[in-house]
């Protein structure tokens, strides 16, 4: 069973914040949180599914480009 984990305490710790704008923490599962200022969502780039979706990307514009 998964553990419990405290994501405002997460979202809420400047030490998860880059630059007070990009949100990297491994602990936190979810790929999209909101913004901490404003509305919207922004990226976890501690989340493993955000590095596979963008390799994705990457790889299906590469392949279009070069190919």
């Amino acid at each position: 069973m998964a553990h419990d984990v405290d994501r405002d305490g997460l979202r809420s710790d400047d030490k998860n914040w880059k630059l007070g704008l990009l949100y990297t923490s491994k602990e936190d599962p979810a790929p999209l949180i909101p913004k901490r200022y404003g509305w919207g969502w922004t990226i976890n780039f501690g989340s493993p599914w955000v590095w596979l979706v963008g390799a994705v990307i990457v790889g299906a514009l590469a392949w279009g480009i070069f190919l």
